[in-house]
């Protein structure tokens, strides 16, 4: 246990990150040989930033390791980014079309390149244009691609369009887009119709509304990324959190995630500012991180990792109660409305749904991969043993810091996901999320004396 950050962690924290953003974007996440290779390679690289002992070489060399690791991981991206199409839906042919899509991509690179070096020379500057490109390519996709063929899209737009009618999300039903039996359980879809409503939390919802406001809810799924590359900027002195923001923003598979309309980004963007928070502003800590933990199903996990995150010294136990209480109060706040108008089908669609999900073999998970190979599915109790095993070894490890939350953050959902009975792009660009706001959050003295050269 230690209550500072290490060097060698933001090292290999920057590594799974440039090391995952490959492996979902060889198969868009699916299943494949050499995306298993990539992500094996990136969950024993997390791994080691939490479990690893201290390595002396590293942290001599304090941050111009995990500095030149990060820029030749932009490089690797950017090309990828500058040879393979951003989406699957496109809408647009020939070269001419791209033209737009290509010029963000080599001013983007430009002034990524330019946040290497040390010093705040025009730093604020530099990084607003970086944002505004990736946001402006963001634009692009959404009317490159204004109609991809996914139930998401379909489940956000017409959720928000039944709450704006008056009708209940969780209690309305769906078109069966797909018509197979492979990507719903056993009586999911009836007749054409699928049998539930609104598959995830409120919030959820309510963040996509201001995006549908404007023709797309993926607008605010746009605005949550670039938001998230902000935070990642800011929350510390120096350039390795530019340099981070700028890695997450610019990962190949970033906007095939907004032309999908998965709602990961909203994820990161709680998680992002969960953390900046807690770099920069402590007291708003418990609300943002109330936020975050009911933004999707599956972030119980979060919650014990709450310790990590907590002031040192440690609060007295009364400051404790009044911060659960307010994490807990805000949560409520966002969910309770939507959930108790109906709480069976609220249940039904974001608790008990997610049991009857089918095993998915073009899932990028082990157990996929080893029913590929010829074997057995493997039990989906090993997921949870997995995510339980490193909130246990995360707490006695990880860092006391904003850093080392993210980063035990990004341990857990990689275990969690990868042993899972199906998990695909979205998913890990969540976990990709939470190793570059690991990376951005690192804190050392020498961060603030780079800063003010």
């Amino acid at each position: 246990m230690t209550l500072t950050d290490r060097w060698q962690d933001a090292f290999f924290l920057a590594a799974a990150a440039i090391a995952l953003g490959n492996a979902i974007h060889i198969a868009n996440g699916f299943l494949d040989p050499e995306a298993i290779t990539y992500l094996s390679w990136a969950f024993v690289l997390c791994a080691l930033a939490v479990l690893m002992p201290r390595v002396n070489w590293l942290e001599q060399r304090r941050e111009s390791p995990t500095v030149l690791l990060l820029t030749a991981g932009l490089i690797f991206q950017f090309g990828k980014l500058l040879t393979d199409p951003p989406g699957m839906y496109l809408l647009v042919e020939g070269p001419q079309a791209y033209v737009i899509y290509y010029k963000g991509l080599i001013a983007a690179a430009v002034v990524a390149g330019s946040l290497v070096p040390n010093g705040t020379w025009f730093r604020n500057s530099r990084i607003l244009a970086l944002l505004a490109i990736h946001f402006a390519l963001g634009l692009w996709l959404i009317h490159a691609s204004p109609s991809p063929v996914i139930d998401v899209f379909l489940f956000q737009r017409d959720g928000i369009n039944e709450l704006f009618a008056g009708g209940n999300p969780y209690a309305m039903t769906y078109l069966d887009i797909y018509g197979k039996s492979t990507v719903y359980g056993d009586g999911l879809s009836v007749n054409g119709r699928l049998t539930f409503g609104f598959p995830y939390p409120p919030l959820s919802l309510f963040l996509a509304i201001p995006g549908h406001l404007f023709g797309d809810h993926r607008y605010s799924q746009l605005a949550a990324m670039t938001a998230s590359g902000a935070l990642m900027a800011y929350a510390r002195p120096g350039r390795l959190g530019a340099l981070a923001g700028a890695l997450f923003l610019f990962t190949p598979r970033g906007l095939f995630v907004l032309e999908q309309s998965w709602t990961e980004p909203f994820l990161v963007f709680l998680l992002s500012a969960t953390v900046f928070v807690a770099c920069r502003r402590e007291t708003w800590v418990p609300y943002l991180f109330g936020l975050f933990v009911v933004v999707k199903q599956y972030l119980v996990f979060v919650v014990p990792l709450a310790w990590l995150i907590l002031r040192r010294p440690l609060p007295d136990r009364n400051e404790l109660g009044r911060w659960a209480l307010k994490a807990v109060a805000i949560g409520a706040v966002v969910s309770l409305p939507l959930a108790l108008w109906d709480i069976r089908a609220f249940t039904r669609d974001v608790v008990t749904l997610q049991f009857y999900q089918p095993f998915r073999i073009d899932a990028l998970t082990y157990s996929a991969n080893a029913v590929r190979g010829g074997g057995s599915p493997w039990p989906t109790s090993l997921a949870f043993i997995a995510a339980v095993l490193a909130v246990g070894l995360s707490l006695l490890r990880a860092p006391r810091t904003p850093a080392g939350f993210a980063g035990a953050v990004a341990l857990t959902y990689f275990g969690f996901f990868s042993l899972s009975k199906q998990a695909f792009c979205n998913y890990y660009y969540f976990v990709l999320g939470a190793l570059c706001c690991a990376v951005a959050a690192f804190y050392s003295h020498e961060n603030t004396r780079a800063d003010q050269r």
